[in-house]
């Protein structure tokens, strides 16, 4: 067989592959254009929904493995990013979407833990930086605190020491120094690192790429624990990945570890297009269904969710609970959701507190389907 008849027995199978690609993403697309309510809900003011989705699917095309992952991580990971208010680009180093076991992980880079420290507002400074052979850098900790550092001009030597610290609104400051060796133990219980040994590809890890940037991520999570809650968080998943179990953000913003993840079966799960408990939930009430105009439970077929909101937002909670606490697989919650997802903002402006129950609701029953989980908290 020639080269060229060779090639052309190949070039079928890429063309397919990347049709295949394109065909998930566009999936992945549409589903997370469904979510949008629920990433308005979650996200601060300075994050809009559109843009976390522009990201995303950005990282997603920058890392088509993440395609291949477990397609809940992926979403809860993005549902993560949405909670902390960081953007996965990966490009101003606030946030990565890292494939890992079959899953899809949240990372928080070291910007994004001092974006999310200036954001709180508690926080009136805070910096990490790295100390060279050559600097002046002294310290000393007790009664009598120091710390001192003036970068050598020119050739500063190699990296000895780095330090993070905190100016808080009150007047108070916290810091924290760690030696190199320090970081470097930090960096060999890494799983990323030790994956990175174990296929030989060292010289591919941040860790040799950008010592400097790792370095100074560890630090400022050494200082974590004294910093606002949504720094605290945002380390607690770095330092899961680190120990190699995979973790996220619950909907009550809650971390979740799951010590036992496992290659996911199949990288896209399809939905069905009839059967859903929505239409079940119908049934059973005489094929009553959620009035999109009113919120009112009524006689009339089921329809997609009017762009008017219910003027009854009572009702249509209650309604709506029901029907998501009786869903049993993702199909019937995605049904569920098409028709509800475009009040859940307007219904957060109606009462906060019921809408964040009801976003709880939504990820707990995501969490319980996909963990086989028939226990469910109402």
């Amino acid at each position: 067989m020639s080269t060229n008849t060779a090639v052309a027995e190949r070039e079928p199978a890429r063309t397919g592959t990347a049709v295949a690609k394109q065909t998930e993403a566009e999936s992945v697309r549409a589903a997370l254009e469904k979510m949008k309510p629920q990433f308005a809900m979650a996200l601060p003011k300075h994050l809009t929904p559109d843009r976390l989705l522009r990201v995303a699917m950005t990282a997603i095309q920058n890392t088509p493995k993440l395609l291949e992952c477990d397609r809940t991580s992926l979403f809860s990971a993005i549902m993560t990013c949405a909670q902390l208010g960081l953007e996965p680009d990966g490009v101003l180093g606030q946030a990565y979407l890292v494939p890992f076991a079959g899953k899809v992980q949240f990372i928080p880079g070291y910007k994004g833990l001092i974006s999310l420290a200036r954001n709180s507002g508690d926080v009136v400074s805070i910096a990490a930086h790295e100390v060279c052979k050559n600097d002046h850098f002294v310290f000393a900790f007790g009664l009598d605190e120091k710390l001192e550092h003036v970068p050598a001009r020119g050739d500063r030597g190699e990296i000895e020491y780095f330090y993070a610290i905190a100016r808080f609104k009150d007047g108070g400051r916290h810091w924290d120094v760690m030696t190199r060796a320090e970081v470097e133990i930090v960096r060999n219980r890494s799983a990323g690192w030790q994956s990175a040994v174990k296929f030989n590809k060292q010289d591919r890890s941040p860790w040799s790429t950008d010592f400097a940037e790792m370095g100074k991520k560890t630090v400022i999570r050494r200082i974590a624990k004294y910093l606002p809650m949504s720094v605290q968080k945002a380390a607690a998943l770095a330092d899961s990945y680190d120990s190699g179990r995979h973790a996220t953000l619950d909907g009550h913003g809650d971390i979740v570890i799951d010590t036992e993840a496992q290659e996911a079966a199949g990288a896209d799960r399809q939905i069905p297009a009839a059967g859903s408990k929505l239409d079940r939930f119908e049934q059973q009430h005489g094929g009553e269904t959620i009035d999109a105009e009113t919120g009112e439970v009524t006689q009339s077929d089921p329809a997609p969710a009017s762009a008017e909101p219910p003027k009854d937002w009572s009702k249509w909670g209650a309604a709506v609970t029901k029907a998501i606490s009786g869903c049993q697989t993702e199909a019937e919650l995605a049904d569920v959701l098409e028709r509800v997802n475009p009040h859940l903002a307007a219904y957060r402006d109606w009462n906060a507190k019921k809408a964040d129950a009801l976003l709880e609701l939504i990820t707990e029953t995501q969490n319980e389907i996909r963990n086989g989980d028939d226990g469910r908290l109402v």
